[in-house]
């Protein structure tokens, strides 16, 4: 009995400690605009741009006031998993099952295309920008970050990270800055990298697969909830949303809220308070 009311406590004051450290953020918000689209993939640039990406692989673009101003599509390669609007004048689609990159202007006009399927050694599974008008790509096969020019030539590779680090990342997503290169891990995290390919820590949280990041705090949708950690203080928050009903994912970035729900999506301006 002693040993049962010891495990008790234990587990009472973990829980104490949990919810002690998941402060709530406050917030204004207001409403920009309500889609009618549905929606698998969306995101805005620092210029306040909507892009989302449907269920049938088409792009839309909206301007800041969510207004619709132009749409790509190419039903040659399959699935769009990763979408990159880290440049405004520069959109990166990824298509896996067709090893294949292809980078849009500020109009979604094509700029150039890149198939890694002409070497048979690579597996491909992650694309993001990088600095300098490059990429950032995830080699499963080489379990390696690769950074690659504009043209797609090497720049820099990590090395096998499991000979290298000790963990063997099973990837899902893939987020870049200036600084840093966050990957989503789902066995363990999220696996922070410099801008050199070196791994530096991880993030203990578990997002499904993607996830936003604004200076040391990562945005990410878990049970329900859009949650803010900060990877330097591990402070956890949840953040109220304006919106009661129930939605699919939310994402915050660059001052607006996005909330995807089954049949429509809806972009918020954000005021901290």
């Amino acid at each position: 009995m002693q040993k049962l009311n010891s495990t008790i406590l234990k587990v009472f004051i973990g829980l104490l400690l949990f919810f002690w450290n998941v402060n709530i953020y406050a917030q204004e918000y207001t409403l920009i605009a309500k889609i009618d689209t549905v929606a698998k993939i969306a995101t805005v640039d620092n210029l306040g741009n909507l892009f989302v990406v449907t269920p049938q692989n088409e792009l839309l673009k909206f301007n800041p006031n969510g207004k619709f101003l132009w749409n790509y599509t190419n039903k040659s390669y399959g699935e769009i998993t990763q979408l990159d609007v880290t440049d405004p004048l520069r959109v990166v689609l990824y298509y896996p099952a067709y090893q294949q990159v292809v980078v849009l202007n500020n109009n979604l006009g094509e700029i150039s295309k890149y198939t890694f399927n002409q070497n048979p050694n690579l597996q491909i599974s992650l694309m993001a920008s990088a600095n300098n008008n490059g990429f950032w790509a995830y080699d499963e096969i080489n379990r390696e970050l690769r950074k690659l020019t504009n043209y797609f030539v090497d720049d820099l590779k990590s090395g096998n990270i499991y000979q290298r680090n000790g963990f063997d990342m099973q990837a899902n997503f893939m987020l870049t800055d200036d600084q840093q290169v966050y990957i989503n891990d789902t066995t363990a995290g999220i696996r922070i990298f410099d801008k050199y390919g070196n791994f530096v820590k991880t993030a203990v949280i578990y997002p499904k697969a993607d996830f936003d990041v604004d200076d040391n705090d990562i945005y990410f949708t878990q049970n329900n909830e859009l949650l803010s950690y900060n990877y330097q203080t591990f402070d956890l928050k949840q953040i109220p949303l304006p919106d009661s009903l129930a939605f699919k994912k939310a994402t915050l970035r660059f001052n607006r809220l996005i909330i995807l729900r089954e049949k429509d999506l809806t972009l918020w301006s954000v005021k901290k308070n």
